[in-house]
């Protein structure tokens, strides 16, 4: 291995085992006039103009000053005219990369002044995180530190695991290696590549190598597809993971779904898994565990098939980690020249995901092989041709086809885009007339199931030549419901009609304009639908998906203001409330709309939705500044309480009598709230005398005393000293802030963390601050000083919770990693390690500070003994994540709160019974 020493810049050859330590260099790849090379280093010609010397340069420094004599850069310690040197060096990378003591990501394009963890930084679009070659280069390393153009650190990849995931849909505890790679499905790492391109199309399957553990040669020349489908077949003989073949799922939007050009059983290209990274493995029964064997061109392997007379779908031994109950469904075809068990995976259509089948009966050996047929793609799916001479003759041409995978120039051949749910989405194609004045025409074109068969529909707008085809997608459902039925549109110029020619034998018809004579009666121009308010597009868009046809009706607009006038007569917010539509109500009050407004003078939204029992919308209404919680209607004179408890509605009762509601307001008849209660037999009469007295109280009213800002950004946790003279912050933004609960004035702002600050307490003399991270840490503050006193390393994931005992002598810390850690605070040493409990989010001690309690994911509590370490109980009985535990003040009860709704009261003098829930 030849490495470069820091200090002389020279290059150096070590046999295998003799390796001395090094740092190694990430980057991407410049000019390749700029870039040094091992002929460069060998001839001591380092300084050429570019941004080759500066990585190189910057590197030796850099580890010269980490204390480093040698560094691995790929440009200058490969040679890469030697091609056995080079395949050989490529199949040893992410050795390499592992076996370095700091990996240097040497980000280019993004300047030394950069907040990584700022929204729209150029850390999170740099290029670095696209290319193919530096996926392995963030995944192999155990230490990995950002640095920018001008060597200045960003921050480590454990520092900034968070921001990192979102970029790269990698979850941060395979970034920190606390779950090992080979831990991840196949998919979930194809998908980690799906986004990312390499210079040569072969490396792209060359730079996955090591991240499977996959050793094979490289033949340049070969194809990005052939090196790929290689990469899939060596993977094929060391796993069981059927997730490899699952492949081509749909996103949240199926409104264009990638065209894979797979054309077999095996996907064409990293970017197949674009949608597969939250699939898994399921291990259901021994019987699932065949292995999945490559012979004679054909994939072996046994699945469960579902047959409907519009396709075949075999379910794969995988499926979305958040859903046990669901697999993946790949689409199959029989071979109709082949054997009984034969099938094909035919281009164009995707993956889905369906229920579990439980019974192993169902599972027959098939034989997938790998090719898709001939033709497959025209002789089974739906489409439509377009011959271009045709639309010639007619002065038309096409410009834009939505989404644009469909579009098929080189057999002029409109492919129907099938979602995951097996529909066939609407297709949009656009006719430009050559005059240069004229609107263009919108074609939208769909197949509809019809029991075994399908039928095309098409319908015909026109728009304005800058009208962009992205934006009539982005309202599809309501210009299709504008257009549906318009079979003929006039642009001024042209009065055109289609007609659809079926082809003999297979669901693709071909596409024939004809002139008509006359306009049409009226043409739907898209240009002029779009123009109108957003508000009413997004209702209606609301209510099509909803499948509310009737009430999609019913809505009326202004045509010379398209201002939104009312639904069904109703004023729009009154209507939403009356009818329970949550997001339409929230929809109209962020766009300002009067929360107060009454229809004809009469009823107004909350006393609708108290009336109705929406408690949803309710709780809206409430939260909006305006909203008056003792409004009476004008014909009755009720309130909303009064009409909430007359109906019954406990939860809208509650939700009311926390803003202050009146239970004695009287309506035009005396009646008060109570008196309703009464005289329907309600059970509500008690949860009326019970709040009655405190909301009607003035003197007992909560005001709001103070507003603490300064915060950069969310703030999640707070606490109060025991002396109630100090309130602590913790926050995003990484900081601890300190305030005066007096005059609201910050006292001091604690700075050190590397990532989110988690959790705050104070020791219960005040004199000390402990906070607690997702960096990992936790750290110890005076109060009086603001000075730093301990920093507690030992954690290996995100601290959650941290709690000090009665007595302030120790210091206890819940972690992500599965433990518990025990500290004294007067020397910061390590006291004790509670293990086997995975995430745990909370930990409380009792008040004689014997007992220690933790709650965590695996929906137990714990009771720890803090001074022999031994675990005393383990509580069970919820049926979800614990988030809470807290004892009593004479430790006699303890109380835990969970996901699953309930609080749980156990008992600690009786072994910790549970009491209540």
């Amino acid at each position: 291995m030849r490495l470069i020493n820091a200090e002389t810049l020279k290059l150096e050859e070590f046999p295998d085992g003799e390796t001395p330590i090094y740092a190694i260099l990430s980057h991407t790849w410049g000019s390749d006039l700029e870039e040094l090379t091992l002929r460069d280093v060998e001839e001591g010609e380092i300084d050429k103009p570019g941004i080759g010397s500066a990585k190189f340069r910057g590197c030796c420094q850099q580890a010269k000053k980490d204390g480093f004599g040698y560094i691995w850069i790929d440009t200058c310690c490969i040679n890469k005219t030697d091609l056995v040197e080079l395949s050989e060096a490529i199949n040893s990378m992410f050795r390499w990369y592992k076996r370095a003591a700091v990996c240097y990501a040497y980000l280019s394009d993004v300047p030394g002044d950069e907040n990584p963890r700022k929204d729209g930084s150029k850390f999170r679009t740099s290029r670095w995180f696209q290319r193919g070659w530096t996926l392995q280069e963030l995944l192999a390393p155990r230490r990995l530190v950002f640095y920018s153009l001008e060597w200045r650190p960003l921050g480590t990849k454990v520092q900034l695991g968070a921001v990192i995931e979102r970029v790269t849909g990698i979850h941060r505890l395979f970034l920190k290696g606390v779950n090992d790679l080979q831990s991840a499905s196949v998919a979930q790492r194809m998908s980690w590549a799906a986004q990312r391109d390499t210079k040569r199309k072969e490396d792209l399957a060359y730079c996955l190598l090591g991240i499977f553990g996959i050793t094979m040669p490289m033949i340049y020349g070969e194809g990005g597809d052939r090196a790929f489908f290689r990469l899939q077949e060596q993977i094929l003989r060391s796993t069981r993971d059927h997730s490899i073949l699952a492949w081509g799922l749909g996103g949240e939007s199926t409104g264009d779904l990638a065209q894979s050009q797979a054309r077999g059983f095996l996907a064409a290209a990293p970017s197949d898994f674009a949608n597969s990274g939250h699939i898994v493995p399921r291990n259901r029964s021994t019987a699932y565990l065949d292995s999945l064997e490559i012979s004679g061109g054909s994939l072996h392997v046994s699945l469960s098939l579902l047959a409907t007379s519009a396709e075949t779908v075999g379910l794969i031994n995988c499926g979305p980690e958040g859903d046990a109950q669901q697999v993946v469904g790949i689409p199959l075809m029989k071979v109709a020249s082949g054997g009984p068990d034969e099938y094909i995976r035919p281009r164009g259509c995707h993956s889905v995901i369906r229920p579990i089948i439980n019974s192993d009966a169902l599972r027959k050996p098939i034989h997938i092989r790998n090719d898709n047929g001939p033709d497959t793609q025209l002789s089974r799916q739906q489409g439509w041709i377009y011959d271009d001479s045709d639309f010639a003759d007619a002065h038309l041409e096409l410009v834009d086809v939505a989404p644009r995978s469909s579009w098929d120039e080189e057999r002029a051949v409109i492919m129907s885009t099938t979602e995951p749910e097996g529909n066939a989405h609407p297709t949009l194609v656009r006719l430009r007339h050559y005059d240069g004045a004229s609107r263009d025409f919108i074609l939208i074109l769909e197949f509809k199931q019809q029991g075994a068969h399908a039928e095309a529909h098409y319908c015909i707008a026109i728009c304005s030549r800058i009208t962009l085809l992205t934006d009539i997608v982005g309202n599809l459902q309501y210009i299709t419901r504008q257009v549906s039925g318009k079979r003929r549109a006039s642009n001024g110029l042209l009065n055109l009609q289609l007609i659809l020619e079926r082809n003999a034998g297979r669901p693709m018809f071909t596409i024939k304009p004809k002139a008509m004579r006359y306009p049409p009666y009226s043409t739907v121009d898209v240009t002029v639908e779009l123009q109108k308010p957003h508000l009413t597009l997004e209702i209606e868009g609301m209510l099509h998906a909803q499948k509310r046809w009737d009430e999609l009706q019913h809505i009326d607009y202004d045509e010379e203001s398209g201002e939104l006038e009312s639904i069904y007569g109703q004023l729009p917010l009154l209507w939403a409330s009356e009818n329970g539509h949550t997001e339409m109500v929230k929809l109209l009050l962020d766009n300002g709309i009067d929360v107060a407004a009454a229809n004809n003078g009469k009823r107004i939204p909350l006393i609708a939705a108290a009336d109705k029992g929406h408690a949803d919308v309710v709780r809206l209404l409430l939260a909006t500044s305006g909203t008056d919680v003792n409004v009476k209607d004008s014909e009755s004179g009720r309130t909303p309480l009064s009409w909430a408890v007359e109906r019954g509605h406990e939860t809208v009762v509650q939700l009311l009598l926390e803003k202050g509601a009146s239970i004695t307001v009287e309506d035009r008849d005396t009646c008060t709230a109570l008196l309703y209660a009464a005289g329907m037999g309600h059970n509500i009469v008690e949860l009326l005398l019970g709040n009655g007295a405190a909301m009607n109280n003035d003197d007992t009213a909560w005001r709001l005393r103070q507003t603490l800002k300064g915060h950069e950004d969310s703030v999640l946790s707070v606490a109060f000293s025991h002396d109630s003279k100090l309130l602590a912050s913790g926050s995003s933004d990484d900081t601890v802030r300190l305030w005066d609960t007096a005059t609201g004035q910050l006292r001091q702002t604690f700075e050190g963390h590397q990532n989110d600050v988690t959790s705050v307490a104070f020791s219960h003399d005040s004199k000390l601050l402990a906070s607690g991270s997702d960096d990992n840490t936790v750290r110890v503050w005076d109060t009086a000083t603001g000075q730093l006193r301990q920093t507690l390393e030992g954690h290996q994931n995100a601290v959650n919770s941290i709690a000090f005992s009665h007595d302030s002598k120790l210091l206890a810390s819940g972690s992500d990693d599965n433990t518990v850690r025990i500290w004294d605070t007067a020397t910061g040493q390590l006291q004790q390690t509670f293990g086997g409990q995975p995430y745990i989010n909370s930990i409380a001690f009792s008040h004689d500070s014997k007992l220690l309690a933790s709650g965590s994911n695996d929906k137990t509590v714990r009771l720890w003994d803090t001074v022999t370490g031994q675990l005393r109980q383990t509580l069970e009985g919820h049926e979800d994540v614990i988030y809470s535990v807290v004892f009593s003040h004479d430790s006699k009860l303890l109380a835990s709160g969970s996901v699953d709704k309930t609080v749980r009261l156990w008992d600690t003098a009786t072994d910790a019974r549970g009491l209540h829930k």
